[in-house]
């Protein structure tokens, strides 16, 4: 379990938990896993975005919600930022299929989305996120390890692979200048030349580029 900090007050042992996916079967697996974690959450299901609103209202807002960004009415997760204005209670944790690093980047910005899960994690993955949320701490994405190191490319130096590593995780051009001490100026002049020499228009193509399918 992630220690819960000497200011940060823990939720109550059988918090609310509220699974949305618009796949029975994907909520019904979910179901097993969280219960199995969480023997005394109280669980409930929403199938698509009315029905969360609906389902967080019921319960005051004040519960943690599994969320699939791409089930009918989320509009491809645009729908976080009303719920993390409206319910400033819910805490977040992204269930997702949709991985793109403006995707993953996007929703970890809103103050109520706690973490990012891919659907192709695994359950200790899930139980990492669902305890950072419930202990009100974020958790930074890890990028899958077939994810972690980008297909080589032989037009790109040192520098331009290590920052679209970066990029493939989801950091923003400001984010990737700290962490690379650079000025946020020059990191778009690698994102420039980055897509001049892949032949890519933007940052999701070039975060998904492969060499041997392009």
């Amino acid at each position: 379990m992630i220690a819960v900090p000497a200011a940060q007050e823990a939720w109550p042992h059988d918090v609310a938990m509220l699974i949305a996916d618009d796949h029975h079967l994907v909520r019904d697996g979910m179901r097993l896993m969280v219960g199995a974690m969480f023997p005394h959450a109280r669980l409930a299901d929403a199938a698509d975005g009315d029905e969360l609103v609906r389902q967080a209202r019921r319960l005051g807002g004040h519960a943690l919600a599994l969320v699939d960004l791409n089930m009918p009415g989320m509009d491809k997760g645009a729908m976080l930022a009303s719920l993390a204005r409206d319910f400033p209670g819910l805490r977040l944790v992204v269930v997702s299929a949709l991985t793109s690093p403006d995707v993953i980047r996007r929703a970890l910005a809103l103050p109520t989305v706690y973490a990012f899960v891919p659907k192709s994690a695994d359950a200790q993955r899930m139980r990492r996120a669902l305890d950072a949320a419930l202990n009100g701490q974020r958790l930074p994405y890890e990028v899958p390890p077939d994810e972690s190191e980008p297909p080589a490319d032989a037009g790109l130096t040192p520098r331009m692979q290590e920052i679209r590593l970066l990029l493939r995780q989801g950091m923003s051009n400001k984010a990737i200048a700290q962490k690379l001490n650079l000025s946020e100026g020059t990191v778009k002049n690698y994102m420039t030349d980055i897509f001049r020499v892949l032949s890519v228009t933007n940052r999701t193509q070039a975060a998904r580029y492969n060499p041997d399918t392009a």
